[in-house]
């Protein structure tokens, strides 16, 4: 009996050494990416990326009919925010186009704070009407948030342009605590006459042109024909970090050429005076001024 203990002690021995040497400790490689998993914002997730995905497929599925705008409009309520226009932004009025998508590839996605990414798809959509028919092709770019448990389309989503990339965005629910309204109404003419000349050059003008008037080098690139522009419809307008320096966010409507499909994209932007005249300084200011509206 003696000898079996003894011998099962050994094994056992044996196997709790052999187990700690051939065992490999945690790298702090692993530990890193590890915590950077941990750390990483959940808008840029792949699960927000199919998030994304399912509701661009979504948008650009449509009837032109009463049914099929109610039809539309309750799929979209699965993605959209509260208080965001239930077709998300799309100008159904007088619409005569059936949409349907045929390819959505994956791009890229811009973080723009640790909860908020634009997440961009090249979009091929048939668009049908009687006997006539058209393949479409845009960029399209899905602003999307996670709130701790789940995601959501927070602002309405926009046609960008991705020659060198582009971040452009707007935010229904952006806290205005620290931001000071401008009341000069000469100057609020002023800017709105400016966003009036920007918008028709940055729909269609080369670079080069558009340089006197866009000078982010983080953005030089306008939408190079993809969208007309239709006008600017509504802008608040708030003073910037320094003197001269303007936050602006405007809702502005385009038409798709080759449809005359209408829809809205909301901007946010910082304008400046530079010498005699305005510029957009920052195409995508969305966390210049949420940085600016936290400040204690």
């Amino acid at each position: 009996m003696g000898v079996i203990t003894f011998w099962m002690l050994f094994a056992f021995m044996f196997l709790v050494v052999f187990i700690t040497v051939t065992s490999t400790p945690e790298s702090a490689e692993t530990r890193n990416d590890k915590q950077t998993e941990v750390n990483q914002n959940p808008a840029t997730k792949p699960a927000a990326i199919q998030f994304a995905k399912e509701f661009t497929r979504a948008y650009f599925n449509w009837e032109p009919t009463t049914e099929g705008w109610k039809d539309r409009s309750q799929r979209l309520s699965n993605y959209l925010a509260e208080g965001l226009d239930d077709q998300a932004g799309l100008v159904t009025e007088n619409l005569e186009w059936n949409a349907a998508s045929k390819e959505i590839a994956y791009q890229k996605t811009d973080e723009i704070t640790d909860r908020k990414a634009h997440i961009i798809f090249e979009v091929t959509s048939e668009m049908q009407k009687n006997k006539e028919s058209k393949l479409v092709t845009k960029d399209f770019a899905v602003p999307v948030v996670h709130n701790g448990s789940t995601y959501g389309v927070y602002e309405l989503p926009f046609v960008t342009y991705l020659k060198d990339g582009t971040d452009v965005e707007a935010d229904r629910e952006v806290n205005r605590t620290n931001l000071t309204s401008i009341n000069d109404n000469g100057e609020i003419d002023n800017i709105e006459a400016f966003l009036e000349t920007f918008f028709k050059s940055y729909v269609q003008d080369s670079e080069d042109q558009l340089s006197y008037m866009l000078t982010d080098k983080s953005a030089r690139n306008g939408l190079n024909g993809a969208l007309k522009f239709k006008g600017v419809n509504r802008t608040e307008l708030y003073e910037g970090n320094k003197a001269g320096d303007y936050f602006v966010m405007t809702e502005v409507t385009f038409e798709e050429p080759a449809t005359q499909m209408e829809m809205k994209s909301v901007y946010k932007l910082v304008v400046a005076k530079k010498d005699d005249h305005y510029v957009v300084a920052k195409l995508n200011a969305e966390q210049n001024i949420e940085e600016k509206a936290s400040e204690s």
